[in-house]
């Protein structure tokens, strides 16, 4: 399981070389979507928070579940380019490339995308030391695309 950062335009033209990246019709309804599903799982997510013991690894799925709506957002946002992708590093480096105005961190990005990567495959369980050293980048990369979003 990979565990570096791979640099990023590099990789976005990887991901366009190889067809990753695709060309899609806009579909607002899709994008409306995504960003419900986003925003239902962070409200959902920041309830069940703040009753979470620090002591428990049960801040893994607050990482994850916090992981899978800023994917979501990334998703949307792609789709308002026309564009898709069902590599979540390939939606990274398409935006990070594409969209430098949204100030996103490729290096949070794919580090996130990597720990997320660890959870799910290779049964990582996070700590809420671990979960406190990526808050403050998810509210970040959040909120940056909400706004956008917003304003799209």
């Amino acid at each position: 399981m990979k565990h570096s950062v791979d640099g990023l335009q590099a990789t976005y033209h990887l991901c366009m070389g190889s067809g990753k990246l695709r060309e899609k019709v806009v579909d607002q309804e899709l994008v409306r979507s995504l960003v419900t599903v986003a925003e239902s799982g962070l409200a959902f997510i920041k309830r069940q928070a703040k009753d979470l013991p620090k002591d428990s690894t049960d801040w893994t799925f607050v990482f994850r579940d916090h992981y899978e709506a800023l994917r979501a957002l990334i998703a949307a946002y792609l789709l308002l380019d026309g564009m898709e992708s069902d590599n979540h590093q390939c939606q990274n480096a398409y935006l990070c490339s594409k969209h430098p105005e949204l100030d996103l961190d490729w290096v949070f990005l794919e580090t996130v995308r990597l720990r997320r990567n660890a959870v799910n495959y290779r049964g990582l369980l996070l700590t809420y030391q671990d979960w406190k050293g990526f808050a403050l980048g998810f509210d970040l990369h959040i909120s940056a695309l909400r706004a956008s979003l917003k304003a799209a």
